[in-house]
């Protein structure tokens, strides 16, 4: 049984901390930031990331959830482009190891892109580590491809991040 997803509600920045802990310490090297310096956030920061991200068009947490139990999450980020208009950052995608290959990461990507188009956004872009082979396949399988835009990777240097695009031409899955 493939899990639900539904936007995070207020009030649950300590689930929402549990799994991002997970996250980090599963696939440290897939986020931008760190197990080390997320731990010791306050539960206040995490019940504003959570209040955030749970309604308007600013940021958007969207989590799996199967038997009330959280096996995935992703953020989308509202930014403000070049040309005034408004484009959002995919960031913060996890999906716990027992549902990956069961379409939580497509089914999570596609919440992401309609709360975007919903919120008027007109590009999804998001950075992925160079070699993070599933994280690439998921992604391209969602309608992303490659900018060709390379950088760092901002806690590990040794490896870089590639930009990808979403296509407007493509499909959903």
């Amino acid at each position: 049984m493939r899990p639900g997803i539904r936007r995070i509600r207020s009030g649950e920045g300590l689930r929402l901390k549990d799994l991002r802990l997970r996250a980090l310490s599963e696939a440290p090297l897939a986020f931008g930031s760190t197990y080390a310096a997320e731990v010791n956030y306050s539960d206040e920061v995490w019940g504003q990331r959570a209040d955030g991200a749970s309604v308007g068009c600013e940021r958007a947490t969207f989590i799996a959830e199967r038997d009330d139990q959280w096996v995935g999450l992703v953020t989308g980020m509202m930014r403000q482009d070049e040309a005034g208009g408004r484009s959002t950052l995919l960031i913060s995608m996890f999906v716990d190891r027992s549902m990956r290959g069961l379409g939580v990461g497509d089914a999570l990507v596609g919440h992401v892109r309609d709360w975007a188009d919903d919120c008027g956004s007109s590009e999804l872009t998001l950075w992925v580590t160079e070699g993070n082979d599933p994280a690439i396949a998921l992604y391209r399988r969602s309608g992303f491809r490659m900018t060709g835009a390379k950088r760092a990777h901002v806690h590990t240097p040794t490896s870089s991040e590639c930009e990808m695009v979403h296509d407007p031409r493509s499909p959903p899955p």
